[in-house]
């Protein structure tokens, strides 16, 4: 490194003088830009001859113009340069903004977060909560984002993350379906395949009935290759309308619960102890915007779902 650094050391202002020089060809510009005075731009641009041993600019009056060898040199700073500066702002901590991005997926923004957003909007005190969904968390740079709310804390391993709801699945039907297959609270297993709703889970997680029905240690209906639902809210619509039997997730399906538009017709399982983690890059203070969004999470933590 001492051998590759000697050769220019003292030289990088100078350096950077020059480089601004050469897009302007105009020193009156340059020094405009660089906010120095004409006669230090020159002193600059001679330091720099007087090293090379060689001329960097053609002289014709008040014109310059850069000779072959400056425009090189003045690339090469511009690119160097440059990839310093996005490395630089890459790795330094990202100003306060008075504005934070959540991820989740389809599901949890529509059945959990928007029931309880304007609360949410409340507590940030004029900051700004911009939500981004999708049911396929791993197609995004999550890294990029200040928090999510993840099934799968490993994407990020460096990031903190708490607890946010318990898991509990368990089978959901509509009333209607319900009185039209008595059958379903109690031998589940005979119910006919077509009649169970799918979500297509992907790599996401979310547990299939396949796996829930032998956690259940019941044996599976004949369940045949058949599309399911790519985001959770269409299955729970299917599902209310008495279009067959979904599963339901504790934190999503509450609400529907709770109005009686949904019943839960089946045992409640999990292989998890918790569904839904918050996970979210280090806060700077406790009353920045990432702080106070992350204090009202953990206001509705499992002890108040």
């Amino acid at each position: 490194m001492e051998r590759l650094i000697r050769p220019i050391s003292g030289s990088l202002n100078a350096l950077l003088v020059l480089e601004v020089v050469v897009r302007h060809s105009n020193l009156s510009r340059a020094a405009k830009e660089l906010g120095l005075s004409q006669p230090a731009v020159s002193r600059h641009v001679s330091t720099l001859e007087d090293r090379l041993g060689l001329p960097l600019f053609e002289r014709n009056n008040n014109q310059i113009i850069p000779t072959a060898s400056a425009v090189r040199l003045a690339d090469a700073v511009s690119l160097g340069f440059g990839h310093l500066d996005q490395v630089w702002r890459d790795i330094s901590a990202p100003a306060e903004r008075q504005e934070v991005t959540l991820a989740c997926t389809y599901g949890f923004a529509d059945q959990w977060l928007m029931p309880r957003f304007s609360d949410l909007r409340a507590h940030m005190d004029g900051a700004k909560v911009r939500v981004v969904t999708t049911d396929q968390l791993g197609d995004i740079d999550l890294s990029r984002l200040d928090a999510a709310v993840v099934w799968d804390t490993s994407g990020l391993p460096e990031r903190p993350f708490f607890p946010l709801i318990k898991s509990a699945i368990f089978p959901i039907c509509s009333p209607d379906f319900l009185a039209a297959h008595p059958e379903v609270s109690e031998m589940i297993e005979r119910i006919s395949p077509e009649l169970f709703l799918h979500f297509e889970v992907g790599n996401s997680g979310f547990m299939t009935w396949s796996k829930w029905f032998a956690m259940a240690d019941l044996k599976p209906p004949a369940f045949e290759e058949a599309s399911g639902y790519d985001a959770y809210p269409f299955l729970l619509e299917a599902v209310q309308r008495g279009d067959g039997i979904g599963l339901g997730w504790h934190g999503l399906v509450d609400q529907a619960l709770r109005k009686g538009q949904v019943l839960q017709c089946g045992p409640a399982l999990s292989d998890r102890e918790t569904s839904y983690f918050v996970q979210h890059r280090t806060i700077r203070s406790k009353t920045s915007p990432l702080g106070r969004m992350l204090h009202w999470f953990k206001r509705q933590l499992p002890n108040k779902n």
